[in-house]
């Protein structure tokens, strides 16, 4: 038999962890009130489980590993874990768990995580009086709770009104926080439904001038550009710069609301009929959506893939995916971009960019874009100041600008033989450190707006313009207005005269906005 370094029995586990994950938890939460109730619930639920002996060990193991991982993310960069977060974990490519992993991560995952397992594999757990020591430990901790559920009781926490103002809680607490997110990962993920079909195939009223020309649509999802840091939203640095030479065609929303605050959300919800009010993920990803649309009424439609993937919404379409992820710059994506059409078909081409993707921002442009200095170079936001991470962040705007200049230009030898629209916007925003706040994926009620408002623009040049008989000062007014990612669905549609039962005139940017129908 194995000689153990130490020894205890039952009763002392079931009395030390709670207090472990007390003490954790009281850190992780500010020490909030709330966190020791919650962190004492499930506590004492754990513990039911070590009824078995030969269960305890692995289990504590498993929650050691769990938290230590968990705090290490929480406590770094103050985000909250809920089912969104966890998502995006799941669907994190290889490129952006690279970035993540630091020593301080690993320091982390040893000092919280696997010492104390070593300590626990090295101790031997009594077997005299097991059953009865255990239910002494149970009684112990059960009394401990219930006397700070009528503590909460009596603070009057117990109102519906407070438990909806401190669930917050439920986000940091562990290993409740991350627990309840797997699970919901899992049923959303793993449901079994075939696609089901919407009103795909509509009425196309092709309402421009019948001048021989093709429709050429494009979308480009950014990734985490914060509508706070684009000069054309009113930002003092001039990050936007390179789209200046196409501003008479260029119309900005300054006002626009994401339908998430993560990629695994926000990019299934921005191609989906559904508003964010009434997206599910679960349901999302059996059900077209509108390149589907597109796709069963004559257009060609591609996907160019620069990010983690496209989070189902490209699977029946045809995809070409660049590098490993994030592990290439934007510009691989506009390569032999005119090429890649001809003016046989109509089309769709979406590009899916890395865009400004943290935690280290100097990643995603070129050395020779870094203008404003001293940039961040760093994988922990937290230990770069301020401003330097500002700096390396706003370099990353300035390149999507420059990438979509350049993609205009293009754009321009082709004009005689397509009508073209392009459409900007990003999956979701970013927190660079207020309030100590930083990436994103925080639940949507509590995300700060910096991680809800993007940017969004269109732009059009005059050909298109004319032949479509779109009235430019109306465009104008409409880019005033306040709207969301709801508005890209119908607005493509309306774009392209196709009226389904899923298009809603009301989220068409540009419905009132033609001279002639």
């Amino acid at each position: 038999m194995e000689d153990k370094l130490f020894k205890t029995g039952i009763f002392r586990i079931i009395l030390v962890f709670p207090l472990y994950l007390a003490g954790l938890n009281l850190i992780a939460c500010n020490f909030s009130f709330w966190s020791l109730v919650i962190s004492s619930v499930c506590a004492f639920v754990i513990c039911l489980f070590f009824i078995f002996r030969w269960l305890v060990k692995p289990l504590i193991g498993l929650i050691l590993i769990g938290n230590a991982v968990t705090f290490y993310f929480m406590n770094t960069y103050n985000v909250m874990i809920d089912s969104v977060m966890m998502l995006n974990v799941l669907e994190t490519d290889i490129g952006e768990i690279k970035e993540l992993l630091s020593l301080k991560f690993w320091m982390y995952v040893v000092v919280w995580g696997i010492i104390p397992c070593l300590i626990l594999w090295k101790t031997e757990i009594f077997r005299a009086n097991y059953g009865k020591r255990y239910a002494q430990g149970l009684a112990v901790v059960g009394g401990f709770l219930i006397i700070l559920l009528l503590a909460a009781y009596f603070r009057g926490d117990l109102d519906i009104k407070r438990l909806k103002e401190n669930k917050t809680v439920l986000y940091k607490a562990m290993p409740i926080n991350y627990a309840l997110a797997d699970t919901a990962v899992i049923k959303s993920l793993y449901s079994g439904k075939r696609v089901e079909k919407i009103d795909s195939v509509g009425i196309l009223n092709r309402y421009w001038q019948n001048d021989g020309k093709k429709n050429l649509f494009v979308v480009i999802v950014g990734e985490t550009a914060r509508a706070a840091n684009f000069s054309l939203n009113g930002y003092g640095r001039g990050t936007n710069d390179f789209l200046q030479p196409f501003a008479d065609n260029l119309f900005y929303f300054k006002n626009t609301e994401a339908c998430g605050t993560a990629t695994s959300i926000s990019v299934p919800c921005l191609f989906s009929a559904r508003g964010r009010e009434d997206f599910n993920k679960r349901e999302e990803q059996y059900r077209e959506n509108v390149l589907d649309i597109f796709n069963h009424n004559g257009y060609n439609v591609l996907w160019r893939e620069n990010n983690s993937s496209c989070k189902n919404v490209c699977k029946r379409v045809e995809t070409q995916v660049f590098c490993d992820g994030l592990s290439c710059l934007d510009d691989k994506i506009q390569e032999d971009f005119p090429q890649k059409f001809n003016n046989i078909h109509d089309a769709v081409i979406v590009l899916h960019q890395g865009g400004s993707h943290g935690p280290d921002y100097s990643k995603r442009y070129p050395e020779e874009f870094e203008f404003y200095k001293p940039a961040c170079h760093n994988n922990i936001p937290k230990d770069c100041p301020p401003g330097e991470l500002v700096n390396s962040y706003d370099n990353s705007i300035v390149y999507s600008s420059y990438l979509l200049a350049e993609l205009f230009e293009k754009l321009k030898a082709v004009e005689d033989k397509y009508n073209i629209a392009v459409f900007y916007t990003s999956d979701h925003g970013e927190s660079l450190g207020e309030d100590g706040i930083y990436l994103h994926s925080a639940p949507y009620d509590e995300a700060p707006s910096y991680q809800k408002e993007v940017p969004f623009l269109i732009y059009i040049p005059d050909t298109t313009l004319q032949s479509m008989n779109y009235k430019t000062e109306c465009l104008k007014e409409q880019a005033e207005r306040h709207i969301s990612h709801d508005y890209l669905f119908h607005s493509l549609l309306g774009l392209a005269g196709i009226k389904t039962k899923e298009y809603n005139k009301n989220l068409d940017i540009f419905s009132n906005c033609r001279e002639a129908e």
